[in-house]
């Protein structure tokens, strides 16, 4: 009988455990090059919030804003930036993270997604990356995000199409485009664009790593979809993962199919009272 997989332990990285102080440097520094087995994951993700960048404005909350990867973009960028968590997630991040002193630096605002603690019309832009997965009840998120919005606001949203299971037992849901028109045209909002995050190379090149490290380099798997990696078997792994997404992003410079991506990044509007259907 196969066993069971154990309860989460040790630093939370992703879906990859990385054992102490050491590791975590390590994975900062590997984080942002194909030595990173998840780098094409995260380079495409990055791309497109950047991408995102030029519509934001004035007063911005950040929707399950977690460790705060994108501050560093957006903060320059608008007035305010306000960060929101929900607290059972706070709960269940890595403990360094969430001491006090960073708590205050991350998080701004606790709460639910099914009701956003925000005045109705009294955001200029929700940005929420990566979180429509882990709730429930997405439409009902959708449509929190869009009745916080000043008229003329806007949405940006990323979600995934294709990624392992993370974060269990709150994985729920992948999204296509339809899915995405639907939530955002049913809340109110007009789409202003939709776009595929990578595709079919860079999304072959990012799953085959990815098996890799959880196949031949992980030694435990975690009971919420994560994995510990094996020291010796990761180390050896890596020239073969940054080689396989090396040659998979260089495939996708080549490649206009779409039909299959890593996710979809969701740009939509608040119409303006006088714009509103009589």
């Amino acid at each position: 009988m196969a066993a069971e997989p154990a309860a989460p332990t040790g630093n939370r990285v992703g879906v990859v455990h990385y054992r102490g102080r050491f590791g975590q440097r390590m994975n900062a520094w590997r984080k942002r090059t194909p030595l990173n087995p998840y780098w094409l994951d995260w380079k495409h993700l990055r791309d497109s919030v950047e991408a995102m960048l030029p519509h934001a404005t004035g007063n911005l909350l950040d929707v399950g804003v977690s460790e705060g990867p994108y501050r560093d973009l957006y903060s320059p960028k608008v007035r305010q930036y306000v960060g929101l968590e929900y607290p059972q997630a706070i709960l269940d991040k890595q403990p360094d993270m969430w001491k006090i002193a960073n708590l205050k630096r991350l998080v701004q605002v606790f709460g639910d997604g099914a009701r956003l603690p925000v005045l109705d019309g009294s955001i200029d832009t929700v940005l929420s990356t990566e979180v429509l997965e882990h709730v429930p009840e997405p439409r009902a998120l959708v449509h929190e995000m869009a009745r916080v919005l000043k008229p003329g606001g806007k949405l940006l949203l990323t979600v995934p199409f294709i990624q392992p299971l993370h974060e269990l037992p709150s994985d729920y849901f992948r999204f296509t485009p339809s899915s995405l028109r639907v939530f955002a045209e049913s809340a109110g909002l007009e789409v202003e664009s939709i776009t595929p995050r990578g595709n079919f190379a860079s999304a072959n090149g990012a799953m085959l790593s990815q098996w890799l490290t959880r196949s031949v380099g992980a030694s435990k798997r975690q009971s919420d979809g994560s994995v510990i990696l094996s020291p010796w078997r990761s180390v050896l792994l890596l020239p073969l993962t940054a080689l396989i997404q090396i040659v998979f992003h260089l495939a996708s410079k080549l490649s206009n199919d779409q039909a299959v991506c890593q996710g979809y990044a969701l740009v939509a509007r608040r119409p303006l009272v006088n714009e509103l259907p009589r």
